[in-house]
């Protein structure tokens, strides 16, 4: 995730700033539904999605580069090492599992849970060991450079309050998951927003959240594999 440097003394403006962050979340948001309401099969539609993400990347890197001039990854990383990485990992994971638990809290209410988006998924990956490390690498990597490596540190730049970037860019994480119609997903994304950006903030590393973020969608998906039918 190391990147060339781009020597700048200037800041980019709010405007460019603005729009990036704009496009950050439409672009996926858009060209998802756009693929959801078209007439490909389910495995299709799940397979070519995940080309939206990374294309979302490539795009927002050339943003940064020729608009912004400053690099995607904006934040140098205040603590790196193997060991901080795997210390970091068994504290985000656990932290996820605790989200897991609060997010289960509204139906336990007798809040209305749909699985309906869940059980197609799985339909689908169901004995495809290969498509759901695909996919789960896919998430990992691109929706954490999306929402924590740009869009937060784009926000971040926007407003010096460190707290708003982390409510706001959790907030779209979590929109982002709307389509499943779960509430517990919505609060779950929210969560994770919240804690993987208040730890990006803290020792600007990402790669513990990427490996994390892939963890969690891999043990999701093996699980949801053998339970839902």
């Amino acid at each position: 995730m190391e990147e060339t440097p781009i020597v700048s003394t200037a800041r980019p403006s709010n405007a460019a700033l603005i729009i990036g962050i704009v496009i950050a979340f439409i672009f996926p948001s858009v060209l998802s539904l756009m693929l959801s309401n078209s007439a490909l099969s389910i495995n299709n539609k799940l397979f070519f999605s995940r080309f939206i993400f990374w294309a979302e990347v490539g795009f927002l890197w050339l943003y940064a580069v020729k608009v912004e001039k400053q690099n995607l990854l904006i934040w140098a990383e205040k603590q790196s090492g193997l060991k901080f990485i795997l210390g970091a990992m068994v504290i985000l994971y656990s932290l996820s599992l605790a989200s897991q638990i609060v997010a289960t809290i509204p139906s336990w209410l007798g809040w209305h849970e749909s699985n309906a988006i869940m059980k197609q998924i799985v339909a689908v990956v169901r004995h495809r060991p290969f498509l759901i490390l695909f996919i789960s690498f896919t998430a990992g990597v691109t929706e954490e450079i999306i929402f924590r490596g740009y869009i937060l540190t784009r926000l971040s730049q926007l407003f010096s309050n460190k707290y708003i970037p982390v409510i706001i860019s959790s907030f779209l994480f979590s929109a982002l998951h709307y389509k499943y119609h779960s509430p517990r997903e919505l609060i779950f994304t929210f969560l994770i927003g919240v804690i993987f950006s208040i730890h990006y903030q803290k020792h600007g590393n990402i790669k513990p959240l990427i490996v994390v973020h892939i963890l969690i969608d891999v043990f999701g998906l093996f699980i949801g594999a053998r339970f839902f039918k």
